[in-house]
């Protein structure tokens, strides 16, 4: 047993929810502390976070060299959490020290991949639940350093590395769950919650360890996570020794208690709208943090410029995980593809750092960043049309070209409405666009939904006007275990209620297919809807999508959401009112609607 210098500890029970049922439907309230008021004005230095926008997450600990297998079994999903889900004892997980030796490890190697995927900031495990420390701690020899082969100080290597590189290092450190120890949350497989006393674990390994890292490290900020189960002066003590040791230091919202400086959205959660104060969204290569051996579903550049253009456009900042193998070195996957991902963004940095976004009415085909007298437009999906409709408003623009190589557009008018024009020798780049608009004074843009031709539309349900209807901003679920999925929804369709309106507009007359994209249960099926388009009814029908299912697997109950057809519409150009409500009688709540979509089918 690995001693902690204070006090002995070893593992205790954490919460049931805590340990291998992990469902959206049983996921206790505040176990990424998320929820209303989730952080604190602290008057600290904030300025580079906001201007970073883009970083690289490592999970990186014992859990990289099993990568997912036990003793021969496989676990899919998130493999930094294999203690807990194969119910390893703490005897036989330490037995991973002994031979974990990643001669691979390259700091450098590290920090200038991540430069050179345009990354500003790294953040990396320090401690995940799993309690081993990836750094040389002196609160406790279950550490890289005391505890393994390897004896070199990960952290001090990559401190210095992002100085050569330019970034700056933040730490990821679990303050709640510890599935080594006896008084923190997590380990209930082993122990009896019976006696367990938090404070013991903070006085003796938590807090000092948090101590020493802030003290023993150049760090910028700490992401704290899952602190579900800690009290608030429990918070307040971290949070103070932060304030103390480094004042300006940022701390995540998953500190708990809504105590934190910038707000961590739901594990791979994008919002629809754009977001208000400091936050990021946290992503991942594939569908494990840590490397996982079972798992090669890699997203592709494209996939992940779009997510970052998506957070971008919406306020926030996009911190991208990668999990190096248990030798230390990268997946070659993941060296490849976000070098891929560096050269689009170098080649579009003006339109990136230190911008904010652009309110434009929710468009799927366009959105927006300005700074310094430049508005920015990402165009992900040049509209088949080859016409770029601009919803502005006012303001006059001086100058307009694509911002890769410079390349001069030309604006045109059509009545009011402003639209791009192609030169013939214009290239664009197939992952997408920036154009720049020059201008003096602020421009303004419509904050109507447009409909389009030429590209994909999207209602969202944030927009929706709502009468008998309820909004949920997170339906969240497991796919596999440790994969987050969230969609925004609209619920609890109310009999006899108006259900849900959208109200856009049209610059020209079209034809589109229109597409509900929803989950249903069986009570669900083959009930009727009535689509309304300008005063004019269309009834239809849902069917059954195979929405929940509740087998005791891992917890998980997983709405299904699928798209379904009703039909084709034809809107003529100017302002139109969509609706949506049920049309029978009886108690279930119809349907889970995700999004309306108008796609052209001309």
């Amino acid at each position: 047993m690995f001693r902690i210098i204070k006090k002995i500890l070893v593992p205790v029970l954490g919460v049931a929810v805590l340990c291998g049922s992990l469902s959206a439907k049983e996921k206790p309230k505040g176990f990424w502390g998320e929820g209303e008021g989730q952080t604190i004005e602290s008057g600290k230095d904030t300025q580079w976070y906001s201007d970073a926008k883009f970083a690289m997450f490592i999970h990186w600990g014992l859990y990289s060299g099993p990568g997912g297998i036990w003793e021969g079994e496989h676990y899919y999903g998130i493999s930094e959490w294999l203690m807990n889900r194969a119910k390893i004892s703490v005897a036989d997980y330490e037995k991973l020290a002994t031979n974990f030796n990643p001669t691979e490890y390259d700091a450098n190697e590290i920090a200038k991949l991540a430069a050179d995927a345009g990354m500003k900031y790294i953040v990396i495990t320090s401690k995940h639940h799993d309690g081993f420390g990836m750094y040389d701690s002196k609160v406790s020899d279950y550490d890289i350093v005391d505890a393994t082969p390897f004896k070199r100080d990960i952290l001090k290597e990559l401190e210095v590395a992002c100085k050569a590189h330019g970034l700056k290092l933040g730490i990821y450190y679990s303050q709640a769950q510890d599935w080594h120890e006896r008084h923190a949350f997590g380990n209930e497989w082993e122990f009896s919650a019976e006696g367990r006393d938090y404070d013991i674990y903070m006085e003796a390994k938590a807090l000092p360890q948090v101590e020493e890292l802030l003290e023993n490290y150049e760090i910028q900020l700490i992401f704290f996570d899952t602190p579900v189960g800690i009290k608030k002066e429990q918070v307040l003590r971290f949070r103070e020794a932060v304030e103390r040791i480094r004042p300006n230091c940022l701390v995540n919202s998953r500190i708990g208690q809504g105590l934190g400086d910038y707000a961590t959205l739901g594990d791979n959660e994008i919002p629809d709208a754009i977001k208000d104060g400091l936050w990021e969204a946290i992503d991942t290569h594939n569908n494990s943090w840590a490397y996982s051996k079972l798992d090669i579903n890699w997203k592709s550049s494209d996939e992940i410029l779009h997510n970052l253009v998506r957070v971008l456009c919406k306020g926030g900042n996009f911190m991208f995980n990668i999990g190096p193998k248990g030798d230390g070195s990268i997946p070659k996957e993941s060296v490849s593809i976000l070098r891929e991902v560096g050269k689009w963004v170098h080649a579009n940095e003006e339109a990136i750092y230190g911008t904010r976004a652009v309110a434009m009415g929710d468009q799927k085909w366009i959105e927006g960043t300005h700074a310094d007298g430049k508005t920015f437009l990402f165009v992900l999906d040049w509209p088949k049309t080859g016409k770029l409709w601009i919803p502005k408003t006012g303001g006059d623009v001086k100058k307009a070209y694509i911002l890769e190589g410079k390349q001069s557009v030309k604006l045109a008018r059509d009545g009011d409405r402003t639209y791009v024009e192609l030169g013939k020798r214009v290239t664009l780049n197939p992952k997408g666009s920036v154009i720049v608009l020059e201008h003096e004074e602020p421009l303004s843009f419509d904050d109507r939904k447009w409909v389009v031709p030429g590209i994909t539309n999207e209602l969202f349900p944030h927009s929706a006007k709502i009468d008998g209807v309820e909004f949920e901003a997170k339906v969240r679920w497991m796919e596999i275990f440790g994969d987050w999925q969230s969609v925004p929804s609209l619920q609890y369709w109310e009999e006899g209620g108006d259900g849900a309106a959208w109200d856009f507009y049209s610059p020209e007359a079209g034809n589109y297919y229109l597409e509900i994209e929803y989950s249903a249960a069986a009570d669900g099926d083959l009930k009727e809807g009535v689509l309304t388009i300008d005063g004019e009814e269309q009834p239809f029908v849902t069917v059954f999508t195979g929405d929940t299912f509740d087998e005791d697997v891992e917890g998980r109950n997983m709405p299904r959401y699928m798209k379904r057809r009703i039909g084709m519409i034809a809107l003529g150009a100017g302002d139109h009112v969509l609706s949506l409500r049920r049309n029978y009688e009886g108690k279930t709540g119809w349907i889970r609607l995700s999004k309306v979509s108008l796609t052209p089918a001309n």
